[in-house]
């Protein structure tokens, strides 16, 4: 089958988009416990309600039951268990009637999307509400209305993943997403099973060179939590990551730049669309929107990008209910796994390497000049010459391929044969 991996993540998209994921709760859990069906050795962690963590608190656990609203004659106009976008994440409890009048106040729509579910929040605010289609929203009439939410805040954990994934080197490569919305398939559950994917993947390598560190986390507080946790070894191994959101649709690449927009995540990403010949649309910093936004900002100052097909925002059914599992496809998260895929496998070459020589090192006698001089042709000689010249332990693979304008690949398979007979040592 020719999307085979991408047609089994979206299988295990099909899994877990049911679940009512928030910050916190039994959704949150439950996914975490998916994911650690297919990767055992992910460790699953928690920080206590209430917890500070730089200017933010870890809020209380969320949990709920059931919600609706019903007319005077019972008819339920809006029904949680139907889809749980209905309730506004984080609603109190309440049961109540409501005039017309008082119950639009409470009620989410959207004009541009009549037969969409608007998905909205109120985290870090006592409140409570529903969302509804637009086009039954016009249909409602004057009537008193039984307005129901069944929820409870409780003391407890907020949950996370992490699975760490050593190397030769300390130096760690980042991948990072999100746990945190509920059925929404591209927005959330995507970039969930894709790392779970990618995860299993970067395990098979044998020979890895970097650390691989992959988070499941929710979005904003935990990215906080995480970094608040983590910082020192953060800062100090961390040289490139990528947090993967809205990768299973089949439309568009698109490439959200670290801050400084010149790190090595910024030239890998770059280097991997060229290489594969994808087309692309590169957003600035300026247009960030997800937990790029902690990873990169001043004090923490981690190369953090995002890699997506359609980026957030920039599709009509972001955060709406009609970012379904129709949404998504088989081939749009082959595509993605490919790419991220590919990330890891040009990571894994982009080494720095360094004579191991003062001045040039004698190479006839290691089979690597012909011996015969005075012009003779002598094949890779000049290209081998040139990669010794500037292999002063500064510039990475990407950099001297685009510097000597030699393919990557050539340039990787010299290299490697000249790290062999010791001429050049591999700096960290």
């Amino acid at each position: 089958m020719k999307n085979q991996i991408g047609y089994k993540i979206w299988k295990w998209a099909e899994k877990i988009f049911p679940y009512n994921r928030s910050l916190t709760g039994e959704g949150v859990v439950k996914t975490l416990n998916f994911v650690k069906s297919k990767l055992p050795k992910i460790k699953i962690k928690k920080i206590r309600s209430g917890s500070k963590v730089f200017d933010w608190k870890v809020p209380y656990v969320w949990n709920i039951k059931d919600a609706y609203i019903k007319n005077s004659r019972g008819n339920k106009i809006i029904d949680y268990k139907n889809n749980n976008l209905h309730v506004v994440g984080y609603s109190t409890s309440i049961n109540k009637k409501l005039n017309l009048y008082e119950l639009k106040k409470k009620l989410h729509t959207l004009k541009n999307i009549h037969e969409a579910i608007p998905y909205r929040t109120t985290y870090y605010k006592k409140d409570w509400g529903f969302c509804i289609q637009y086009e039954k929203f016009k249909k409602l009439k004057k009537d008193n209305y039984q307005v129901y939410i069944d929820s409870k805040f409780t003391k407890g954990f907020l949950n996370y993943g992490e699975l760490l994934l050593k190397g030769k080197s300390k130096k760690e490569i980042l991948f990072s997403t999100y746990i945190c919305h509920p059925s929404m398939a591209n927005n959330e559950v995507s970039g969930i099973v894709l790392l779970t994917a990618l995860s299993k993947y970067i395990s098979s390598l044998k020979n890895r060179y970097f650390t691989y560190r992959i988070i499941f986390i929710p979005e904003t507080i935990g990215s906080i939590v995480y970094i608040k946790r983590n910082l020192k070894n953060l800062k100090k191994n961390v040289i490139a990551g990528f947090v993967a959101s809205c990768v299973g649709d089949n439309n568009n690449y698109s490439y959200l730049e670290t801050r400084n927009s010149n790190t090595l995540t910024d030239k890998l990403a770059d280097k991997m669309f060229s290489l594969n010949k994808i087309k692309y649309k590169k957003y600035s910093f300026l247009d960030r929107g997800s937990d790029e936004r902690q990873f990169n900002s001043p004090g923490v100052d981690l190369p953090i990008g995002s890699l997506m097909r359609t980026k957030y925002k920039e599709y009509k059914y972001y955060h709406t209910s009609l970012d379904n599992m129709k949404f998504i496809s088989p081939k749009g998260f082959q595509g993605s796994y490919n790419i991220y895929k590919n990330i890891v496998e040009l990571a894994e070459m982009n080494l720095k390497y360094k004579t191991n020589f003062i001045c040039e090192p004698f190479l006839s006698n290691r089979g690597l000049k012909n011996t015969i001089g005075g012009g003779v042709p002598d094949s890779n000689f000049k290209e081998i010459s040139n990669i010794i010249a500037y292999s002063d332990g500064k510039k990475d693979l990407i950099d001297l391929s685009n510097l000597l304008k030699i393919d990557l690949y050539k340039l990787n398979k010299l290299t490697r044969t000249l790290y062999k007979k010791g001429i050049l040592k591999i700096i960290d």
